[in-house]
């Protein structure tokens, strides 16, 4: 019997030993980590911005060339955006070059990196012999962002004449420019 006591004893140490050591180690699953979303960075067209620009501007009479530029500033909510602008060109005309200034307000809707808006302003050529005159001006462009601080800028803009100098006409005026965003 006494080999029959130590069969069973040597049974039920082993089995003991065995539930105890798998009681102590128990098969959990990994935790499951959530994957960040990707987000799509959205550009903020908030701020202010400094930039040039090269265009024409047609009356009446002729087409002329100006290179200019232009001081700014943009507040976005969500996807609209509201700024103001004053700009200096340099009208490179027939048979006179003169300055033109404007300043006008803008209104749009962006679309992360597109910004499509419409402007509305007062435009002069400080009186200028060979200049068109004053004007209401009225127009439509869009802006793209290249870089976080880098957009392109294009826009027509048109003039009802208000000064009623002699000489003063209507205006077309297409402009692209480059702007930088502070």
């Amino acid at each position: 019997m006494s080999m029959l006591k130590t069969s069973l004893l040597a049974a039920a140490a082993t089995l003991a030993i065995a539930s105890a050591a798998q009681a102590a180690d128990p098969v959990m699953p990994a935790p499951v980590m959530p994957v960040a979303p990707v987000v799509d960075p959205v550009f903020d067209w908030s701020g202010f911005y400094a930039g040039v620009r090269v265009g024409g501007q047609n009356d009446t009479v002729d087409t002329d060339w100006l290179v200019g530029g232009e001081l700014g500033v943009n507040a976005q909510w969500d996807m609209f955006v509201l700024g103001a602008e004053a700009a200096v060109d340099a009208v490179f005309g027939t048979p006179d070059t003169y300055a033109y200034g404007e300043i006008t307000t803008r209104a749009g809707v962006a679309f992360s990196e597109v910004l499509l808006y419409g402007t509305v302003g007062y435009g002069s050529d400080f009186d200028a012999a060979g200049g068109p005159g004053d004007h209401i001006l009225a127009g439509v462009g869009v802006e793209f962002a290249a870089t976080d601080s880098v957009s392109v800028d294009g826009r027509y803009v048109y003039g009802w004449e208000q000064s009623g100098a002699v000489g003063a006409n209507d205006i077309h005026k297409f402009t692209i420019g480059a702007n930088f965003h502070f």
